[in-house]
């Protein structure tokens, strides 16, 4: 749940979203969301990179849920840790994205978003940027790695990180993945509303916590994992994930509109097909950036070439 709504929304879902804000169960995609994808990233991955990164697959699944275990840590980041987790896309969907966070900021600030919203600059949202930094930090640390005599302690240190790194970015893969961290309807429609769609403050939780705990399972994701691809702009990546999950977000409140998340029945094939193929999308972005941090690592790039 974030801290910061948009202004749009009505007095009473502001005091509803307020009361729910410390619901566990109202949190990214829920604790085994995030597990599944992160596993199934590791079900998917390829066979080139080196023999610690497959030891740690235990590991890389439980760290998926870390960026959540970081709330109520105290003030500083408890106001920056929330908006790694979401872009929502139809405030800057109009804009030509950079790919610094600060270049980004400023644009919000010049072209009027934040003023025009009455918002403040970490409503948006940051996860592309979030994800991409995370993923270029981990191809250094594949690059130093390389570098490192094995069996040294150096080599140990390096591993440890690239192994915390590798497992936090699941979890914002897994996030850019989810419609709910896309869009200004992330916990209830908010926008003009001819197809009822529930308003509730419930769907968040409904869908991503509650739906998947009780009706997802490792076997529906892994069948729905792409073939790997290498990827170069791990922001472009990120980026296209977010825009692919505002895409279906009317996907996603059609569902819950006719039931396919509700509580206490049958769970829905329509609701495990969504929910399995969009964990399949973060595992699957995972996966590849996992490998393509590897691969990367290994390419001199042009500033080394100076």
């Amino acid at each position: 749940m974030r801290l910061s709504p948009p202004m749009k929304r009505a007095l009473p879902i502001l005091l509803t979203i307020a009361l729910l804000a410390s619901a566990p169960s109202a949190r990214a995609w829920g604790e085994k969301g995030h597990y599944l994808v992160n596993e199934a990233a590791t079900a998917g991955m390829t066979t080139d990179l080196p023999h610690f990164f497959y030891k740690a697959f235990p590991e890389l699944i439980w760290l998926a849920y870390d960026p959540d275990r970081w709330r109520g840590a105290g003030d500083s980041l408890d106001s920056s840790n929330p908006p790694e987790h979401f872009l929502d896309w139809e405030f800057v969907s109009h804009l030509k994205l950079p790919a610094s966070r600060y270049d980004y900021i400023a644009l919000l600030y010049s072209d009027g978003v934040l003023r025009r919203h009455a918002i403040k600059v970490e409503t948006p949202g940051f996860l592309p940027w979030r994800m991409a930094e995370v993923a270029q930090t981990l191809q250094v640390e594949f690059r130093l790695w390389r570098a490192s005599a094995p069996g040294s302690s150096d080599r140990a240190a390096i591993e440890k990180s690239i192994i915390h790194l590798a497992g936090v970015l699941g979890h914002y893969a897994g996030d850019s993945a989810n419609p709910h961290h896309a869009t200004t309807n992330y916990n209830g429609w908010v926008d003009p509303n001819p197809n009822r769609y529930a308003n509730d403050c419930g769907t968040h939780a409904r869908f991503e916590s509650d739906f998947v705990s009780r009706a997802v399972e490792i076997a529906h994701v892994t069948p729905k994992l792409a073939p790997p691809k290498l990827r170069d702009d791990y922001f472009a990546a990120a980026l296209e994930s977010v825009q692919v999950s505002n895409a279906l977000v009317e996907d996603l409140y059609r569902l819950d509109r006719d039931g396919a998340f509700r509580p206490l029945r049958r769970s829905s094939p329509e609701g495990v097909a969504f929910a399995s193929e969009r964990i399949a999308a973060g595992a699957s972005l995972l996966r590849d950036l996992w490998w393509s941090a590897w691969v990367n690592s290994g390419k001199t790039t042009t500033r080394e070439r100076r």
